[in-house]
């Protein structure tokens, strides 16, 4: 298991172009920014067992490669969380029951896996910075897209800063100086309660 710990920022879509051909990135990005398509299909029960718990199941496809990712409950305050990721290869776009069943919360021991169904998807093009900034490493992403239920449609603009190594006081560091230029605001919620918030819209 890792866990991850990450700021999640919102921007308007007037903003990209900006933030695209930002100073910052010159200063401290230390290779070329990488942009790829990611589809999502999140997996639930049909009573929501998973979201209740604050626990989100995936299969991500990225390049024609896939894979399955379990993030259990964190926290978040201002748009810095900190939660329990597992993710690892899987041959196709089918859930992979055995290595779930080795990372699966005991608070869920009860749940089958055919009582896991595909509920929603985001599909989204990311735009990837890899910055070094006050001794951390850093990722930078920027995710332009959709979250997707059935015919109901959300937008997904936003800037994720995930720290790779050193202090996480960096990542509010980076926020503020590319806050000077590009209005960001923290934002709390995952792609994952998003698409939920889809499901109980329908």
């Amino acid at each position: 298991m890792s866990f991850e710990t990450e700021l999640k920022l919102s921007l308007s879509e007037n903003s990209i172009s900006q933030l695209k051909t930002h100073s910052f990135w010159k200063k401290f990005a230390v290779e070329d920014p990488k942009t790829f398509h990611l589809g999502n299909i999140y997996y639930d029960t049909a009573d929501r067992a998973l979201n209740q718990a604050r626990v989100a199941l995936r299969i991500r496809e990225k390049n024609g490669e896939y894979f399955q990712t379990l993030k259990t409950k964190g926290e978040s305050i201002n748009g810095l969380t900190r939660r329990g990721e597992w993710e690892w290869s899987i041959s196709g776009n089918q859930l992979d029951f055995s290595g779930l069943s080795r990372v699966w919360p005991e608070s869920l021991r009860e749940i089958t896996p055919d009582q896991l169904h595909p509920l929603f998807a985001t599909d989204f093009d990311r735009t990837v910075w890899l910055v070094e900034y006050n001794g951390a490493r850093v990722e930078v992403a920027l995710d332009l897209g959709l979250v997707k239920s059935g015919d109901a449609r959300s937008p997904i603009c936003e800037l994720e800063l995930e720290l790779i190594e050193g202090d996480e006081s960096v990542l509010q560091q980076i926020a503020g100086e590319l806050g000077q230029d590009i209005q960001l605001m923290p934002f709390d919620k995952s792609k994952a309660e998003r698409g939920f918030e889809l499901l109980y819209e329908r």
